[in-house]
């Protein structure tokens, strides 16, 4: 992982050779990570997600840098990923603890970047992550609140399953005990509709609070690939992405491996 190279990709310069040592010196021999981050509004100002993000990490581990770059395509707003460069031991694992959490009113979704790859590596990465975002078993769901937060996992699952079991053909219930909210996830539009009218019952005394999930078709990029105003990254993504890294690395090392024989 080339640190300066990740620098002068983002358009970063020391201000002098004094704090270019500095940086070299605060990174030297200390273990390091680099995570991408999304979720910000990119027509806010930069300095303000460079703050945001500093201080969000700087709870999990030491920051080495934030970079937040401008639109590659010559866009006023600013680039949706922003990457941070971490410091210290267990520092991947820190970080991913914070997937999904919220960073002054937006939802962070972070992802560990991998060592530089050649550019056929780095298709097939994107190709693999655009396949579990593009996963029609999410493109169609709900996001329950107000259960009864205290019961276990399971039984939270059960439950909400046989509620909105009548809505039709459930293909995935995730349960966010962080944000005490249920995601759960129906084959087709008008299941998903049907489970919408659910809003205001109740299950076991406690009254849902039921609302559309983010999905890949609730808000698309713009053709030009821009993001636009009030973009919500969908939600199963903050759930897989820390399982998506490591099954993503796995798959490309072993496309590199076939590849490097053939």
């Amino acid at each position: 992982m080339d640190i300066y190279a990740i620098l002068r990709s983002g358009g970063e310069e020391f201000e002098s050779e004094a704090a270019e040592k500095a940086f070299t010196d605060k990174c030297s021999g200390k273990p390091r990570v680099l995570i991408s981050v999304e979720g910000y509004n990119t027509c806010l100002h930069e300095d303000d997600i460079k703050k945001e993000l500093i201080n969000h990490f700087n709870s999990c581990c030491e920051v080495g840098t934030v970079i937040v770059r401008k639109d590659p395509d010559n866009s006023p707003n600013l680039y949706r990923r922003a990457y941070v460069i971490l410091l210290g031991d267990g520092a991947e694992e820190k970080a991913m603890q914070l997937n999904g959490t919220d960073i002054g009113g937006w939802k962070a979704l972070v992802k560990v970047e991998p060592d530089q790859e050649d550019e056929e590596s780095s298709r097939y990465r994107s190709s693999l992550f655009d396949e579990v975002l593009n996963d029609p078993k999410f493109w169609f769901g709900v996001s329950v609140r107000g259960y009864d937060t205290s019961l276990p996992v399971d039984k939270v699952e059960s439950d909400l399953k046989e509620h909105f079991s009548n809505c039709g053909e459930i293909t995935h219930v995730f349960v966010n005990t962080h944000e005490e909210q249920t995601n759960i996830y129906f084959a087709r539009q008008q299941e998903e509709a049907r489970a919408l009218f659910l809003d205001g019952t109740e299950v076991g005394g406690f009254e849902l609070d039921v609302r559309r999930v983010a999905s890949v078709l609730s808000n698309r990029p713009f053709g030009n690939g821009e993001i636009p105003l009030g973009y919500t990254i969908p939600a199963h993504m903050f759930e897989f992405a820390s399982k998506m890294n490591e099954e993503i690395d796995e798959k490309v090392r072993v496309f590199k491996k076939q590849r490097n024989i053939i």
